[in-house]
């Protein structure tokens, strides 16, 4: 029994540092143009490694309420696979649900759902433009091969109204990378102001608002005497409505004693947005990894 398990965890240790070891990779849709790119997030940009003719929603436009038939514009993960029989016929051999409406999405009031990246049992259908009802469509054997590149929860699609070379990089602007280093930094040092301050006054992530995630926070630095924050693979994804940064989260907190309290490893997403012209934290999400 206990080589059964160790087994299975080497298994799971190999095909995920398989995957740690791979380049990243981003969908950007260019709605303006009908084309979505599977590219390479490198540190100096984005390398194009296919482009695709995508058929889109039937009204142009950013999404803003169900049934608009608008294809939203924004950053978005894949939260679930699926592909026949549970799949409709429709869909082709096999569909990527997007977390539309994501946490700057609901902030916002828009309202949605069941938007996705799929095929379609209908080859003539993806020389059309414009015939979803919101959802980024792709030929069945075009599917089969973008399947490859996309990870559940990870790997970001941008969607733009128009993609200009400005947003064809995965490079951080000067502004966003120290705002991402200060706020790692006021968080590792317990500067619970400096650190709440990042913050969005519209902020809100597991069901708490700017003022609970402040009282959250503060009652986690009276526990810990100390907290390490190690931030890897950190990336910074470019929209013209917000930013998103992931990166691989080791978080440590220990005791007076010097004994570790408690450690968590996983994925975070953070998206930043402006307000009053100074770049705030929306909305946060952490996945763990369990070992």
């Amino acid at each position: 029994m206990q080589i059964s398990w160790l087994a299975g965890f080497l298994v799971f240790a190999c095909l995920y540092f398989a995957w740690a070891d791979k380049v990243p990779t981003a969908l950007l849709v260019d709605k303006s143009k009908n084309l979505l790119h599977v590219c390479e997030s490198r540190r100096e940009g984005y390398h194009i490694v296919k482009t695709y003719h995508t058929t889109l929603g039937k009204v142009q436009g950013d999404k803003q309420t169900e049934d608009d038939l608008k294809t939203p514009e924004g950053i978005y993960t894949f939260n679930s696979f699926s592909k026949p029989p549970t799949l409709p016929k429709k869909f082709g051999v096999m569909g990527f649900s997007m977390n539309f409406p994501n946490a700057f999405d609901r902030i916002a009031g828009v309202t949605g759902s069941g938007i996705m990246l799929h095929g379609t049992d209908n080859p003539g259908r993806t020389e059309k433009k414009f015939d979803s009802e919101g959802c980024v469509v792709l030929q069945n054997e075009e599917m089969q091969e973008v399947r490859s590149y996309i990870r559940l929860g990870l790997t970001p699609i941008l969607i733009f109204s128009s993609l200009s070379d400005g947003y064809m990089r995965a490079a951080p602007d000067h502004k966003i990378k120290i705002f991402f280093d200060n706020w790692i930094k006021n968080w590792k040092t317990k500067s619970l102001q400096a650190y709440i301050d990042a913050y969005h006054s519209d902020f809100l992530t597991e069901g708490k608002d700017k003022a609970a995630w402040k009282n959250y926070k503060s009652r986690l630095n009276e526990k810990y005497a100390r907290i390490q924050i190690e931030p890897k693979n950190v990336f910074f994804y470019l929209h013209p409505k917000y930013a998103m940064v992931t990166f691989t989260q080791n978080y440590i907190s220990y005791w007076s004693s010097g004994m570790k309290a408690h450690q968590s490893y996983g994925t975070k997403m953070l998206y930043i947005a402006e307000e009053d012209h100074a770049l705030k934290i929306i909305a946060e999400n952490f996945t763990n990894i369990v070992w």
